[in-house]
């Protein structure tokens, strides 16, 4: 990219300062070119060889310098290249260029006169759009090409972007390449010239502007088009710039050879005009601009000091910009108009940001109001604009239960705490640094607001509801929102209106009508978006508008849907863009109205643009969508053109404000009082037809295979899952499966649910799904087994064991009857070994460990290893995991040696398979740690590999995820055994509080923390702190659970060592007593034998020998000199 100068100056820039400026050029000119032709040869006459910027042109005349700017045409014509970003890349390139020639050629108030050519038009604007907001001290000088620019003649600009059939056209020359996403960008409707027109129509009444365009076809392969048409190159939104037609194609209508070439003369008068206007104007541009800026540098060093000294008088001793996490669903509208006040008493009433409250409570501010009286998007305006005040900005959706708390878990994921609703709630509560949380939509009657209050005093917290009762909430005070201020909301209409224009003057009769039109609205900030939309989209004028709008709200305000008139105003402003569009017989119109049909039954807020990137009749129900809708049409590859429809059919609803559009979080989101009346317009057929579309469109986004890549992105979907269960709960009394194709769909959304550690509702759903599925397919059909597997997932990690271990067993007994039948003629056929046997032996394995059978667990992880050997080999990922349970189990039957063995091999493979930090090879390296310990050989290493798993896990699953708990109860055992007890009483101490929070006192990890907290106390010497905690252990553990035997050991052990010997011999006898009876356990297990031990060494103690020698009959295994062999604190 590059600047070349076509005409010298009149005078050397060497020459004196005073000749240079007497002589000195009057303007640059500045020509930027498209993207079919580059540099010079856009503007040279291929049969003339005339470059009629330099050859034609009269520079010497009217004393200016041509100047043209290159740039690589191919960055955006390649597939790939050309997005947003590359635009304002190109944008900043030309500002920074343009300076820099300027500044060298002492020029850098010099009027600037843009001649743009194509899609050159375009990077103009957004550099103009660019330069404007360069106010900043360090940056300011760019500022200089906005405040210079006096004209820009267009030639062939497609402000409102090309037709399709114009890149289709080009796709069909046999020497084109496929259209680049750049190109499909320029179609009309486009986001990105949306984007472009809204930062450039600020400006445009800065500018002197010309807009041509081409009234000759460019001949594409068999047909001819226009490439630019008279309607995007001169669009009606510009009425006050000039407008000509140039009789010559898209090329030729900037290559002149002759005076009287058609256009020229044009062109030419044009230029001479904005050179003669310019010096005088571009004076007083830079004057005031000067003056302003000094005002606004004065302003920011008194509001500086100002802040300086409430900084000293406060506790707010951060930077002045702290803010580190920024979590909002979407930015506000552009059109933001008004609240100032509003916006200024909440700053007020919150007060000073510092790090702890003196009253240790946040302060609290309410906003309740009408539905689409602007709240939440006062809210999103009001994080943005106080953003650098807070450490963090974070955001909850109250509309329902559900939605808050998955909201929460993602703050506690964002802050690496772990993505659970107590987790994200206990991070803020714990934070000292300042915080913002806006709670939004919290409008249920039966909604406990204060539930999603953290503890402490850091926070700031808004809340927005159409309930008025939720004010009680309010520690600060609150504001009620109902219609605008007059004046703003006539500013707001216009603004939407009429974005090209200045606001008519007060008198004039189109402010009058639109004081009529805002009055009618009440003044409501959603239904004046609404309107202003469809008045800027020539739906109607201003005046027709008025008139139109009683006569469609009196139908609207007689439905029984309606419950205010707000909602009325609402609604109505909304039903008459929409009826536009379904008026329409355009493909993208149909398109439109079959999006906001299935956003009826979606969430709200933050739909992903992603769900609808698949083809639409993938989804797994055709017959659901209307037979008119044509993206239900489209082939079975996601080709161009259905992305285009796509983009074209969102675009539409954007551009007549149904739906609000963020396209850096590529995000939709629907007025919640817009998205009721698009459902309950619908009859009961219409709405049970679209719920079930919507359920297919979010079904076929989740894979069959649950890639982790996607998992971020299935997250997102659960916000809309819940939404969609909803209306099956409301449209068909009840969520259960009644077709093979819903229980297909129910089941995926289970999985989301237990992937995000919901497995209480996975659960949930799990159960019906396998209870049709047994009824309607039977109990060894594969889905019916697919299902019970994911039920049996949910019931351990819910350590819901033996449920678990059942459901594992059926499974197993499944796959013994449906093997193939050379499966059966291996031998001996009562010991299968295809894989999906051995793969559910292996699941068993960890299920039998878990529950403490460990000679059960030994025998079918012995079996489940040989099987996948042989079927699979050593190396295969199901190998490695039955492999790793066994040798768990081998860790707690104390085969240190067998065990060490098989976890060395797997910790090798995963690593090389799966990488260092993969969760399967942490666990591997952990258990490898443990096994050290517990042999208490290489203890230095074992505390090595356990902190750095620790370490792994809290970066990669938070502070606060089952494993990383695990990590740090394996970390204390560690330190306890090293002799470092204290250590491992405060990381234990901390584990506790954070059990008890996050998964309850009943949780059986808190059972292994409080195991682990005494053995600690015992080293420490903290005898009254064991007794206490392991007698509180001994009664939360049921007595025929092979756990209860470790936790009388404790309970032993400490009675022994306090010197009650009588007591800790009854438990010891107690204990093999109910072994015995009730064969938890065989009698030669670790456990048994541990217990049997310590029996020994009390009689030994004692002297009791015909005792001894009796318990040695029974347990030969035990060690006659006294010396014990087993350690009860490391089982």
């Amino acid at each position: 990219m590059a600047i070349s100068e076509l005409t010298a100056p009149p005078e050397s820039e060497s020459e004196s300062e005073s000749h240079a400026t007497t002589n000195a050029p009057v303007a640059d000119i500045v020509a930027v070119h498209g993207i079919f032709e580059s540099g010079l040869e856009a503007w040279t006459d291929t049969h003339a060889g005339i470059l009629w910027l330099r050859d034609l042109f009269p520079h010497k005349r009217y004393n200016v310098r041509v100047l043209v700017y290159h740039y690589n045409i191919e960055a955006f014509s390649s597939p790939g290249d050309g997005s947003a970003d590359r635009i304002l890349s190109f944008a900043n390139n030309l500002v920074a260029e343009l300076y820099a020639d300027r500044q060298f050629a002492h020029a850098l108030r010099r009027p600037i006169i843009f001649v743009c050519h194509g899609f050159g038009g375009l990077l103009v604007k957004r550099a103009l759009a660019v330069s404007s907001t360069k106010r900043a001290q360090n940056v300011v000088h760019l500022r200089s090409v906005f405040i210079s620019t006096h004209g820009i003649v267009f030639l062939g600009t497609p402000h409102n972007g090309v037709k399709m059939e114009l890149v289709q056209q080009q796709a069909l020359q046999v020497d084109s390449p496929a259209p680049s996403q750049f190109m499909l960008n320029l179609v009309k409707g486009s986001e990105i010239l949306a984007e472009i027109t809204d930062q450039f129509a600020p400006l445009m009444k800065r500018f002197a502007i010309y807009n041509l365009w081409e009234q000759r076809k460019t001949k594409l392969g068999e047909s001819s088009m226009y490439l630019v048409e008279e309607d995007s190159a001169a669009p009606a939104y510009m009425d006050m710039a000039e407008k000509c037609g140039i009789y010559a194609t898209h090329n030729e209508m900037v290559k002149f050879s002759g005076i009287y070439d058609h256009g020229y003369r044009v062109v030419l008068g044009a230029l001479e005009r904005y050179i003669a206007a310019a010096p005088k104007l571009i004076r007083e541009r830079w004057d005031k601009d000067v003056e302003a800026l000094e005002r606004e540098r004065q302003i920011e060093a008194e509001e500086s000091s100002k802040a300086s000294l409430r900084y000293l008088m406060s506790d707010d001793a951060s930077k002045p910009n702290r803010n580190e996490w920024f979590m909002i669903p979407r930015c506000s509208s552009t059109y933001f108009t008004g609240r100032r006040l509003h916006a200024q008493v909440v700053r007020e009433k919150l007060g000073v940001v510092s790090h702890v409250d003196e009253a240790n409570r946040h302060k609290i501010c309410v906003i309740y109001g009408l539905g689409g009286s602007g709240k939440s998007q006062f809210c999103l305006r009001y994080a943005e604009d106080n953003r650098s005040r807070y450490w963090g900005v974070f955001w909850v959706d109250a509309s329902s239960e559900e939605n808050a708390e998955n909201d929460f878990a993602s703050i506690g994921q964002q802050m690496g705490k772990g993505a659970t609703f107590t987790s994200g709630m206990h991070g803020l509560s714990q934070c000292t640094k300042p915080w913002l949380l806006v709670i939004d939509n919290a409008d249920e009657l039966e909604l406990d607001v204060s539930r999603y209050f953290p503890v402490g005093g850091s926070g700031h917290i808004l809340i927005t509801t159409r309930n008025p009762q939720v004010e009680m909430f309010a520690t600060v005070g609150h504001l009620r929102f109902g219609g605008m201020e007059p004046e703003d909301a006539v500013s707001l209409l216009l603004k939407i209106a009429f974005p090209q224009d200045e606001s008519p003057s007060p008198r004039s009769e189109s402010r009058q009508t639109a004081q009529k039109i805002a009055f009618e609205l009440g003044y409501l900030a959603l239904a004046l978006a609404n309107a202003g939309t469809s008045i800027r989209r020539n739906i109607y004028t201003l005046e027709m508008y008025w008139r139109h709008y009683t006569g469609h709200r009196k139908e609207m305000i007689t439905s029984k849907s309606i419950r205010t008139p707000g909602e009325a105003n609402i609604i109505t402003t909304w039903e008459i863009p929409f009826q536009r569009i379904a008026s329409q017989e355009s493909v993208e119109c149909r398109d439109a109205v079959d999006l906001i049909h299935i956003f009826a039954f979606m969430h709200f807020e933050s739909i992903p643009k992603a769900v609808f990137k698949k083809p639409w009749d993938s989804i797994e129900t055709r017959r659901r969508v209307h037979e008119s809708s044509s993206l239900s049409q489209t082939g079975p590859e996601l080709d161009e053109e259905s992305q285009f429809r796509l983009r074209k059919s969102l675009s539409i609803l954007y551009n007549y404000s149904i739906i609000d559009h963020d396209p850096k979080k590529r995000v939709v989101s629907v007025h919640p009082v817009v998205q009721r009346w698009a459902k309950d317009r619908l009859s009961e057929v219409d709405q049970k037809r679209w719920l079930n579309t919507a359920i297919a469109v979010l079904t076929q986004c989740i894979s069959p295979l649950m890639e982790a890549s996607g998992r971020k992105f299935r997250r997102s979907l659960l916000p809309h899952i819940e939404a969609c269960l909803r209306g099956l709960k409301e449209l068909y009394s009840g969520f259960g499966p009644n077709t093979a194709e819903r229980a297909v769909e129910i089941e995926r959304f289970a999985w989301v649910f237990a992937e995000n550690g919901l497995w209480k509702r996975a659960r949930t759903y799990q159960i019906a799904i396998l209870e049709f599925r047994k009824k309607k397919l039977g109990r060894f059909n594969p889905l019916t087994i697919k299902a019970q597997y994911s039920l049996a997932q949910s019931n351990f990690h819910l350590f819901d064991i033996r449920p678990c271990i059942m459901d594992q067993r059926s499974i197993l007994m499944a796959h013994w009857f449906t093997r193939s039948f050379a499966d059966w003629l291996t031998w001996p056929p009562w010991f299968p070994e295809h894989v999906p046997y051995c793969t559910t032996l292996s699941d068993l394995t960890l299920s039998l460990w878990f529950a403490g059978r460990l000679d059960w667990s030994k025998r079918t992880g012995e079996r489940a290893v040989k099987g996948l050997m042989k079927r699979l080999g050593p190396d295969d990922p199901l190998t490695l995991t039955a492999m790793f349970n066994l040798a768990r189990t081998y860790h707690h039957l104390r085969d240190q040696h067998a065990s060490r063995a098989l976890l060395v091999e797997v910790l090798r493979k995963r690593k090389r398979l799966f990488g260092p930090d993969h969760e399967d090879t942490l666990m591997t390296r952990n258990e490898l740690g443990m096994s050290f310990c517990v042999a208490r050989d290489h203890l230095p290493a074992a505390e090595r590999l356990v902190s750095n798993v620790l370490v792994a896990r809290k970066k990669l699953l938070g502070e606060e995820h089952a494993y990383t708990l695990w990590s740090m109860n394996d970390l204390a055992k560690v330190l306890t055994v090293r002799q470092r007890p204290h250590e491992a009483i405060a990381i234990l101490d901390k584990v506790v509080r954070i059990v008890s929070r996050t998964l309850g006192e009943a949780h059986p990890g808190m059972s292994m923390t409080k195991a682990n907290l005494t053995q600690a106390y015992v080293r420490a010497g903290r005898w009254a702190d064991a007794e206490t905690l392991i007698n509180d252990l001994v009664k939360s553990v049921p007595n025929d659970h092979p756990d209860s035997t470790v936790a009388m050991l404790g309970h032993i052990y400490v009675l022994t060592e306090m010197g009650r010997i009588e007591e800790a011999e009854k438990d010891c006898l107690k204990v093999l007593g109910v072994i015995a009876k009730e064969k938890i356990m065989s009698a030669n297990s670790p456990r048994a034998l541990m217990i049997a031990e310590q029996l020994s060494l009390i009689y030994l103690k004692q002297e009791r020998w015909d005792d001894l020698n009796a318990l040695k009959i029974n347990y030969p295994s035990i060690d006659p000199s006294g010396k014990q062999q087993f350690n009860i604190w490391l089982v």
